[in-house]
């Protein structure tokens, strides 16, 4: 029995206090912790770009696609001058500044012109400011696709008529087929006051696209 105490005692003197004991888990615990963390705040930043970055993507492949079916829309009729084309988004501050901000050339507000002002307007001047903007991907798609049409308001001849000779009518445009569409600019304007956003692109055919009349005059 003598023999017991005498173990029991060295035991409690070769064993820490508690209130040490829980230090000594608490500093493990806080070495886990400061190795773990940077590992696990640079995994969340960079699941957190990799999201922005593939939403920045969506938002503007909806842009590109509405542009290419206004361009190919019967309301847009290349006849060898420019077109242009609106789009209007509605987009947060941050997602503007996510889709132009440090792309184009910043035309307001500058210190030069309505420092002050709170409607950003945007200018892509050169295909590779424009390429910038749609990003790898959508610009292996630039040319965009238009239609050609002749053009209307041209006399010619009605089909004649039994007992007498046909008069003159006034042709109408109509669609010849479809050609190569080049983006030359693009206009942005950003308020930030209604979160508006209006691109107004300037189009230009690629190419003749044919005469621009109808033959049978």
């Amino acid at each position: 029995m003598k023999q017991r105490i005498i173990e029991l005692e060295e035991q409690l003197v070769s064993q820490p206090p508690p209130a040490k004991r829980a230090r000594k888990a608490a500093a493990a615990a806080d070495d886990d912790y400061t190795e773990s963390a940077p590992a696990a705040a640079a995994t969340a930043a960079a699941s957190s770009s990799k999201a922005d970055e593939k939403k920045i993507k969506i938002q503007m492949k909806k842009i590109f696609d509405r542009l290419k079916k206004e361009a190919k829309s019967d309301t847009c009729k290349f006849q060898g001058s420019p077109k242009h084309v609106k789009v209007d988004e509605v987009l947060e501050v941050s997602e503007f500044e996510a889709l132009f901000g440090g792309k184009g050339v910043l035309i307001q507000p500058t210190p030069q012109n309505k420092p002050k002002s709170v409607v950003t307007i945007i200018e892509f001047q050169t295909q590779a400011q424009i390429e910038e903007l749609f990003g790898s991907d959508l610009s292996k798609q630039l040319p965009i696709k238009g239609n050609y049409w002749s053009r209307g308001g041209i006399p010619v001849r009605a089909p004649f008529r039994f007992g007498g000779f046909g008069g003159n009518t006034m042709s109408k445009s109509v669609k010849q087929g479809a050609i190569d569409v080049r983006i030359s600019h693009i206009e942005v304007n950003y308020s930030k006051n209604n979160m508006k956003c209006t691109l107004k692109f300037t189009l230009n055919q690629i190419g003749g696209g044919g005469c621009g009349y109808d033959s049978d005059y």
